[in-house]
């Protein structure tokens, strides 16, 4: 009952007052993108089939009536954005000049566009430190409940790993799933860094034990690698970066042991399946470099692309069944966008990746440090999500696009606050630590809460 009035609760929130403040209507956008409530709970269709829709337009009007947001900062992250557009461009070259299915391909390409106006929606509005964190703890909470809701029901229904094995879940399949909890894993860990409280640490905690365990029995080998790659380089961090070695190795043991116990000996095995030899791979393992050669085939074959989608179409042409995927993130995009399509999309996510990167190096983030924390937890979200993509070919799951949204905006925040500060040598030494006006902002806040009862 109490999930039933919050979905329709934040609907009614986001429809009526989304035009009013477009940033609100955006978040709880996002915020169903993740939950998937039509998935999530059976009775949320009632009365409305499709909430992130209604949101979606009541945002778009209030972003139009706000002036379509701020839009200078943007040049700051152009490379990445250009190679979003080019992806988003060859898409349409083609749908419109070389798909084989043409309505299948317009379907998939209108759901592209979808996601590049909300980008752009969410770049232009999103521009704050205070928005900027809303919305990273936006992304955190609901996967974090999300993870809690699917362990629930795996605790009451011992067949609900096989049921996310078979049929995934918010139309995705096991593998989508666990790579979008293994993007959310390095979300908790640098959150859990950030927050002073002690609960709040806490909670971040427990939202990554459930987002492992979550990866776990989706028996997704992918994702386990994804999280193994994520798990070690977050190890490898805290040993150099944090004060107790002790404790941060003491932490490490409890989760990994933790990790493999929940696992249990049905998982390690499926697990281990990837490093047998070619005779002893199960068919799912072996179908793996089947569909990859089929679709480095169609590249070369259709060097312009199919169609968005269009691979399924012609699969059983390249020794594959009807309707096969190619389950690789960037040879799928390649088959069906092109050689440029698949250009495009992989210059914004290792663009993306690299400008947070460095700019979690920079001065001014330093200083700032809030920074600091979301472009490092970014990076390792998106070399999680490069890891699992080389299983799974999922170009049209959000949760890629908003942590990199979420780095993006971040960059273009502490570049522009770069941009208006005159260069390190020009300032007097007793002027380095006066804040900026940015920071006297967040100082006042926070002096607010603290004097909050």
């Amino acid at each position: 009952m109490l999930g039933f009035i919050f979905v329709k609760a934040l609907t009614a929130i986001g429809l009526f007052g989304g035009w009013l403040y477009p940033v609100v209507g955006l978040m709880i956008y996002y915020a169903f993108a993740i939950l998937r409530p039509t998935f999530l709970w059976h009775w949320a269709p009632w009365p409305f089939h499709n909430h992130s829709a209604l949101v979606g337009a009541s945002t778009l009007f209030g972003w139009a009536l706000n002036g379509f947001g701020q839009w200078d900062h943007l040049r700051y992250i152009r490379i990445p954005l250009l190679g979003f557009g080019l992806f988003i461009l060859a898409g349409s070259v083609a749908t419109v000049q070389f798909a084989v299915d043409r309505a299948l391909a317009w379907h998939h390409l209108e759901l592209q566009l979808k996601i590049a106006i909300m980008m752009l929606v969410m770049l232009t509005l999103v521009t704050s430190p205070r928005t900027l964190k809303i919305f990273a703890l936006v992304i955190l909470s609901t996967l974090g409940y999300l993870a809690y809701n699917l362990n629930f029901q795996y605790l009451q229904d011992d067949g609900f790993a096989w049921v996310i094995y078979w049929r995934g879940f918010g139309g995705v399949d096991n593998n989508g799933l666990a790579m979008i909890m293994v993007m959310g894993v390095p979300l908790a860990f640098f959150f859990a860094l950030w927050i002073p409280q002690l609960w709040g640490k806490a909670l971040c905690a427990l939202a990554a034990m459930l987002m492992i365990h979550v990866v776990l029995f989706s028996y997704s080998r992918g994702g386990m690698l994804g999280l193994i790659m994520v798990g070690a380089t977050l190890f490898v961090f805290s040993l150099i970066w944090l004060p107790r070695k002790l404790l941060t190795i003491l932490a490490a043991l409890i989760f990994v042991a933790a990790s493999f116990y929940l696992a249990g000996e049905e998982i390690r095995e499926h697990f281990m399946t990837i490093w047998v030899d070619e005779e002893e791979r199960d068919e799912s393992a072996a179908s793996r470099f089947d569909t990859w050669a089929g679709g480095w085939a169609a590249m070369q074959d259709h060097p312009f692309g199919l169609g968005p989608r269009n691979f399924n179409r012609v699969s059983h042409e390249y020794g594959l069944t009807w309707n096969k995927s190619v389950h690789n993130l960037f040879l799928q995009v390649g088959a069906d966008y092109g050689f440029a399509g698949m250009i495009g999309l992989a210059i914004f996510y290792i663009g993306s990746a690299l400008q947070c990167y460095t700019m979690s190096r920079s001065r001014v983030a330093k200083r700032l440090i809030w920074p600091v924390y979301i472009g490092q937890a970014v990076v390792l979200s998106m070399a999680g999500f490069l890891v699992c993509s080389i299983f799974i070919g999922m170009e049209e799951v959000e949760i890629g696009y908003m942590v990199a949204m979420l780095g993006l905006g971040t960059v273009a925040y502490v570049r522009k606050v770069e941009a208006m500060e005159p260069p390190p040598e020009t300032i007097p030494p007793e002027m380095e630590q006066v804040p900026s006006p940015e920071e006297m902002d967040e100082i006042e806040l926070d002096l607010q809460r603290q004097a909050r009862p």
